[in-house]
């Protein structure tokens, strides 16, 4: 509607930049598994290994970006849709809750891990958690793993739990103009 053009601009730059540091710490931590990429001594030997492990870690942040247009079905289609969501004047204090406390604890994640890993950058920058390649020889890929995982989890079921499950349970019919 006229007069919510920069209030409609501001929610959407505010979104992007919220979720830029996620990214980053995200993108961090799955360099745990390519650990030829971890350091520029060995990127710049340019072995079939780690041009290897470059084109999965590639084809990996590919794969990423496009699943995420699976998120499409969450979003009105167009300003009919909008408007009908808004007359029928409903509301969910648990989903409400949960998006403030997923940002809010996305938050303070991405900030807790890029504070850490800046200012003691010497001590804990090598720990496989944080994107380095390991403290030791032994350190376990484990705990990244599972981390990943649990934010791939949240953001993937979150998504097929709201959008997709209705449709397996018979509530909704699918359809590509879901999609559009």
């Amino acid at each position: 509607e006229p007069g919510y053009e920069a209030i409609t601009y501001s929610m959407i730059t505010t979104a992007t930049n919220a979720v830029s540091p996620l990214s980053a710490v995200i993108s961090y931590q799955l360099l745990a598994f390519f650990p030829t990429l971890n350091d520029q001594e060995s990127i710049a030997t340019d072995t079939p290994q780690v041009r290897r492990d470059f084109a999965c870690l590639h084809f990996l942040v590919i794969v990423l970006n496009l699943s995420s247009l699976l998120s499409l079905p969450l979003l009105p289609r167009q300003k009919k849709e909008t408007r009908e969501l808004v007359a029928k004047g409903e509301k969910s204090t648990f989903w409400g809750a949960y998006a403030i406390g997923s940002a809010f604890t996305f938050l303070c994640y991405s900030t807790c891990v890029t504070f850490v890993t800046v200012r003691y950058h010497d001590v804990y920058g090598c720990m496989k958690i944080l994107g380095g390649g390991g403290c030791s020889a032994d350190e376990s890929s484990a705990t990244a793993l599972l981390l990943v995982s649990a934010i791939l989890l949240y953001c993937y079921g979150t998504n097929f739990y709201l959008s997709f499950w209705p449709i397996l349970k018979g509530e909704r019919r699918f359809s590509w103009e879901m999609f559009t």
